[in-house]
């Protein structure tokens, strides 16, 4: 009996999703068992996190168990990762040792805390499903004690880039529905982003970011500007600027890298943590790639950094495992092209800013529309067409409850 190669993907992001989609295509002309390795069942829609975490959106909304998305084509490990031993082409999990011919890395990011004094300690970060919850449950438990809501909470967000602005613009809404819900006063919560830069979504051009200044604009949102959070205990901030905000619950949004498994692995990476990678996304390995937030690539016209952002997941996932596929079959390897079409950053309620490709702007219910388009476009990317308008359907019945709550 002929032996079948052995393909891992490490990661069910969005790179490595579309790294198995990509593979599948060829599985039975390469003959290869394809593996994914997650420490969940499930993938992850991250740029919804923020709607678990400020309102009653189902958790499964977000959560699309790997087996609707792949069926039983593929082998699926869920578990920690102990151990990628690139020597002897395998990987430990779970106290088992799996074998690989070609591996694909696409293990995505993890808060940065800077080695700020306290900051990882007090403060709960948005990267996962019970870290949306765990925020969602202490800023109630803020506000309401021994069974009596009657206190304003007091909610610092560290960072003003996409996850601090979103998150704190949905916390707006977050606040009505918690007053009314525990018959607290409307001003139950008061927001202050503390942004190192002088203005929110420093990436973006200057019309987003007022834009996003003028949708937080209220007596309940403070904007602090220009200071760097350089200590936090448990119950205060402290910025490079001198001063100190007192806080009940702090959310950290200021800043990710990359996973740390890989460096701990021997993975030779950058100042970021990256796996540095060449125009194919091969590591030194040439039987190893790197997709997505864990790839180091650097984009060719401009020599800086790609953005961590779920489109250059997926592109960089497709033309990794593309090029396994080159590899096995002794075809030209892809290069990897940096194309981005832009952004939506969603503003509180019916209300986003989209940001395209040739500085177009879709601005307010316009871009909510896009931003729900761009997600039923994904559903349909990884999930029958009858699937997909359901769970697309169900998102928008929950959020429509959640805007009328």
């Amino acid at each position: 009996m002929e032996n079948k190669l052995n393909i891992v993907v490490l990661g069910g992001g969005f790179a490595g999703v579309a790294a198995i989609k990509e593979l599948l295509k060829y599985q039975s002309e390469i003959k290869a068992n394809i593996t994914l390795v997650d420490r969940n069942n499930y993938h992850l829609f991250t740029p919804s996190l923020y709607e678990v975490a400020t309102s009653e959106e189902p958790m499964k909304n977000i959560a699309i168990p790997f087996v609707e998305i792949f069926g039983q084509k593929i082998n699926y490990l869920t578990g920690s990762i102990e151990k990628i031993d690139q020597a002897n082409h395998s990987i430990q999990i779970n106290q088992q040792t799996i074998n690989y011919d070609y591996l694909i890395v696409c293990l995505g990011s993890e808060p940065a805390y800077y080695h700020i004094p306290g900051l990882q300690e007090h403060s709960l970060a948005l990267k996962s499903l019970q870290e949306a919850v765990d925020i969602k449950e202490k800023i109630k438990s803020a506000c309401c004690k021994e069974n009596e809501c009657h206190k304003k909470a007091q909610i610092i967000v560290g960072g003003g880039g996409f996850a601090g602005t979103e998150l704190a613009a949905e916390l707006l809404t977050y606040k009505d529905r918690l007053a009314t819900q525990n018959k607290l006063d409307k001003d139950c919560l008061e927001v202050t982003i503390i942004q190192g830069s002088d203005r929110l979504l420093k990436e973006l051009d200057n019309h987003v970011s007022d834009l996003a200044s003028k949708r937080l604009a209220t007596p309940m949102v403070h904007l602090a500007f220009g200071g760097h959070i350089k200590e936090v205990t448990d119950t205060n901030v402290v910025t490079d600027d001198g001063k100190t905000y007192n806080y009940d619950v702090l959310l950290w949004t200021g800043g990710v890298k990359a996973n740390s498994l890989v460096e701990k692995n021997g993975f030779e990476v950058n100042k970021r943590g990256q796996i540095n990678v060449n125009n194919f996304l091969q590591t030194k390995d040439a039987k190893i790639f790197a997709a997505g937030d864990i790839a180091g690539y650097i984009d060719t016209k401009t020599q800086s950094p790609v953005p961590n952002v779920a489109q250059v997941a997926e592109d960089q996932g497709r033309i990794a495992a593309f090029n396994v596929y080159n590899l096995i079959t002794k075809k030209t390897l892809l290069e990897y092209k940096f194309r981005h079409w832009g952004y939506v950053v969603p503003l509180k309620g019916r209300f986003a800013a989209a940001e395209l490709e040739g500085n177009l702007h879709f601005d307010g219910f316009l871009g909510w529309v896009l931003q729900q388009l761009v997600f039923l476009y994904y559903l349909l990317g990884i999930v029958s067409i009858l699937k997909a308008f359901k769970r697309w359907d169900e998102v928008l019945m929950d959020y429509d409850k959640n805007i009328s709550n």
